[in-house]
């Protein structure tokens, strides 16, 4: 599977929080479109979707190490193999990516030996920074090491909008990550005209809101490929052996 782990560490008063995406492949059907998997770069017949599968939210005052060490514990199980790890570092410093840094070297971020192309899994550290860029990121890359906030929000609604981020009904915390989507939301500076994203009351929570952002936002092109959704039964199925289908950029 091709899986990517999105973790908003939380401060004195903000909870911790992460949220595991897949990343799939579903046909889009078109007027020259068949829905094989002799696909050729470029060719958009194929598209990329998300799907949820797990959350957690940590308890209030949960120190860094703790949680850093769950992650890694998630990180080892067999269905989370070659992972990708994003973590929102804006506001906990260096020590804590230091930290981050250090479990994944220690080999305790993966399963017996080192992950293939694993300079690609290395645990990735986003700052934010305001707003959204001039001309608008539909997505980030590999190496980006910071991030307009407003690019990263934007990017999830636009999946969610779209049906292609879907959260499955039982969650583990899917009511409280729900919740937060419903309290986000988009504003405008009144003397700037800037746009910027941010929780409607003070008293409402986004950590699961950026964990899930972040989870889409950079694509873990070093796993496996992605399973596909079978446009007949909605099922997720394995590519035949050999297969490489390409996507559009976003």
């Amino acid at each position: 599977m091709n899986i990517t782990l999105g973790l908003d560490l939380g401060q004195q008063r903000d909870y911790s929080a992460l949220v595991v995406t897949e990343r799939v492949h579903r046909f889009v059907p078109g007027p020259t479109a068949e829905g094989s998997f002799n696909a050729r770069r470029g060719d958009e017949a194929w598209e990329d979707a998300y799907m949820v599968r797990h959350t957690q939210r940590w308890r209030l005052g949960t120190p860094y190490t703790a949680v850093i060490d769950d992650v890694a514990e998630l990180m080892r199980r067999p269905d989370l193999d070659s992972s990708l790890l994003v973590f929102d570092r804006t506001d906990v410093g260096g020590a804590v990516a230091d930290l981050v840094d250090k479990v994944w070297r220690e080999g305790r971020m993966w399963r017996g030996e080192r992950p293939y192309g694993s300079a690609g899994c290395t645990p990735r550290g986003i700052t934010f920074t305001a707003g959204f860029a001039a001309h608008g990121a539909a997505e980030g890359y590999l190496f980006d090491e910071t991030a307009h906030k407003g690019d990263v929000i934007r990017r999830m609604t636009m999946l969610l909008s779209g049906a292609r981020l879907t959260l499955p009904p039982g969650l583990p915390n899917g009511p409280q990550l729900e919740k937060e989507l419903r309290a986000y939301t988009i504003k405008q500076h009144k003397k700037t005209g800037n746009e910027y994203t941010e929780a409607k009351r003070e008293s409402d929570h986004d950590d699961m809101v950026i964990a899930l952002a972040l989870s889409v936002w950079i694509k873990n092109f070093y796993g496996p490929e992605p399973r596909y959704i079978d446009a007949q039964t909605s099922e997720l199925r394995e590519k035949p052996e050999g297969t490489r289908v390409y996507t559009a950029a976003t």
